[in-house]
């Protein structure tokens, strides 16, 4: 558990920050504020417990689900949209969650509980910056409540600024290892342009802007490769604005209304390496060519518009009401109603339309003549490109997307008998949600026409019905090494509009041996149906930053893979170009549920008291 005194006391301005900072958290989740475009994060925030995904760990708000966040069709809620100001404490449950709270809850559940009882007005600000000057970050929060015997009302407010960390700041290149030594390697998409002749040989062409426009010499990674990094930030800007509004009435003595809204508008820009183009037949009569020979020019930078930038404005609302109340003894109920949308607009800058690309290396379709209405461009030698054919062959893309969630549940928690530890507590519930997600491509995106990672869209939608019931029974108390010892379980069934119907369960033991020891063991079950994006996404190119291990083979003293390599045909001096290769993957409506079906855990906790001596 983090409590509020704890969000306090870390200065942090984002709920994330102090997520992941959790020894439970692990592996790879969104960071509001780093370069994840090539991920398709664009300035999201989660949290991956276990390290198992995010799409694994499910998020809360007061016990109850929030909607996905993102550019559209996105796995997991935005942790953008929580005010800091309102958090009271933040709970992590890590074993048997399924049980309790239904799919996504595989790895934990993390459930935010928002301050109660507040009264007057706090307003705080805080100032960071790097050592560097750089990455400042400014943040200003609001909160204000009033509260009687009837009820309450509560409002937080966040406003937040991020500036941008350059990264070639602190790591001057990328670094991946040769021989064992981390080396710097830089990406063969040259400024000046990769092409390879009839015989097979690499050359590269002009690397200096406004030099010899029909220079060339053969292709020399050390000399003539592109170094990104000035090109990426480590640190992303973003800006955000949340609200929270939450309210409750006491109605009548024995039923409370209460209601809770939340709005977050985000802005955030990553910037990327400027594009490149690929394998381009250029001719010999083509007057851009000193080479006097068919060539295809396998990769060129586009260095003279400058870096692209990815832009998001992403807008989530939530929305619940209900009532809760008493039912006599200590029996309770309540019933809801939750609504959540979000809704992004993502855009990128100095993307080639490689359909014009085509036509301006085709004399016959282009033109030199000042003012031509599709003119022709030299793509052999950095800086050739001129103003008029850069605005031909660039555009800026926009897509469109979001993810809406509706749900209503309804609660009953009370004791049904006292053992001669305690009360035997039970609580039951019904519940019934539905979750959709869509993302509509740039349409040249979507065509393949556009120089930029293809997607398909994205549209579909789950819903889901579901019984739950909980218990928990105190078995022993203060005897000989049992202080207390509780048996705890839950089952769950639930029944999806796709997928059929499944049950989850859990068993726990609480053992308090001593004050303060305490023993736990849980056997339970996990579920978790596909994402919206893992069903119905269509086709998406993506960028995998790996090592070919048959690089540079022919070196290598591991006799196991230079036969592996040998055999696949791989030549013997083959250099990977570059730290990226371009991958393919989609949705598929044939996916069946996730399932843990044996989960044990086991654990201690030791509190030790001490006594000042006399």
């Amino acid at each position: 558990m983090i409590s509020q005194e704890q969000v306090e006391r870390s200065g942090v301005n984002n709920v994330e920050t102090l997520l992941q900072r959790l020894p439970s958290s692990a592996g790879n989740a969104g960071n509001q504020t780093n370069a994840y475009w090539t991920g398709n994060g664009y300035g999201t925030a989660q949290v991956n417990l276990r390290g198992l995904g995010i799409n694994r760990t499910l998020t809360l708000i007061n016990g109850r689900r929030v909607v996905n966040g993102g550019t559209g069709a996105n796995s997991a809620p935005d942790l953008n949209m929580i005010p800091t100001a309102i958090i009271g404490r933040i709970d992590v449950l890590k074993d048997g969650a399924s049980a309790i709270y239904g799919a996504d809850a595989v790895a934990g559940v993390v459930n935010i509980v928002t301050r109660t009882n507040v009264e007057g007005l706090t307003v705080t600000g805080k100032y960071g910056v790097a050592d560097e000057g750089d990455g400042a970050e400014y943040a200003i929060d609001g909160l204000w409540g009033m509260h009687s015997e009837r009820g309450s009302v509560t409002a937080a407010i966040t406003w937040q600024k991020t500036e941008a960390v350059n990264l070639a700041s602190r790591a001057p290149c990328g670094l991946g290892e040769v021989g064992g030594v981390l080396t710097c390697l830089s990406s063969a998409s040259t400024i000046g342009g990769r092409a390879v002749l009839p015989n097979g040989q690499q050359i590269n062409f002009n690397q200096t802007p406004g030099g010899n426009g029909n220079f060339y010499e053969p292709y020399s990674a050390a000399k003539h490769n592109f170094n990104s990094n000035p090109f990426l930030n480590a640190v992303s800007p973003i800006q955000r604005f949340s609200t929270a509004f939450l309210a409750d009435y006491k109605l009548t003595d024995s039923v409370t209304l209460f209601g809770e809204a939340f709005f977050t508008h985000r802005q955030s820009r990553q910037i990327a390496s400027p594009g490149t183009l690929r394998n381009l037949a250029i001719a010999a009569s083509n007057p851009t060519n000193p080479t006097g020979q068919n060539i295809t020019l396998v990769q060129r930078r586009l260095a003279e518009p400058g870096a692209r930038i990815f832009s998001q404005n992403v807008d989530t609302y939530r929305f619940v009401g209900g009532a809760r109340g008493e039912l006599g003894g200590d029996w309770t109920w309540e019933a809801a109603a939750n609504w959540g949308r979000n809704t992004g607009v993502d855009g990128m800058t100095n993307i080639a339309n490689l359909e014009r690309v085509a036509n301006s290396i085709n004399p016959a379709v282009c033109s030199t003549t000042p003012g031509a209405a599709i003119p022709c461009a030299d793509y052999l030698g950095a800086g050739d490109l001129t103003p008029a054919a850069l605005k031909y062959i660039l555009y800026n893309s926009r897509d469109t997307g979001g993810n809406e969630q509706r749900s209503v549940t309804a609660d009953v928690s009370g004791s049904l008998l006292t053992l001669p530890a305690g009360k035997l507590a039970i609580a039951a519930g019904v519940v019934y949600r539905e979750e959709k997600g869509w993302r509509d491509p740039d349409a040249l995106t979507v065509l393949g026409i556009a120089n930029t990672n293809q997607q398909d869209p994205i549209s579909g939608q789950v819903s889901t019905k579901e019984a739950y019931v909980e218990l928990s029974a105190p078995l022993l108390a203060n005897l000989p090494l049992v202080r207390t010892l509780e048996l705890n379980g839950a089952v769950r069934y639930s029944d999806y509009n796709l997928f059929g119907s499944n049950e989850t369960y859990k068993l726990g033991v609480n053992w308090g041996v001593i004050e303060g020891l305490r023993l736990r063991a849980t056997y339970g079950t996990g579920f978790r149906i596909p994402s919206v994006p893992e069903l119905f996404g269509g086709v998406a190119e993506g960028n995998l930053t790996t090592t070919d291990p048959c690089s540079r083979y022919s070196s290598s003293t591991n006799a196991t893979l230079v036969a592996n390599c040998r055999a696949s045909g791989v030549p013997a001096n083959y250099v990977q170009l570059g730290n990226t290769v371009l991958t393919t993957v989609g949705g598929n409506a044939n996916l069946s549920p996730e399932s843990a079906r044996l989960s044990r855990s086991a654990g201690c906790c030791s509190r030790p008291s001490f006594r000042a001596c006399r």
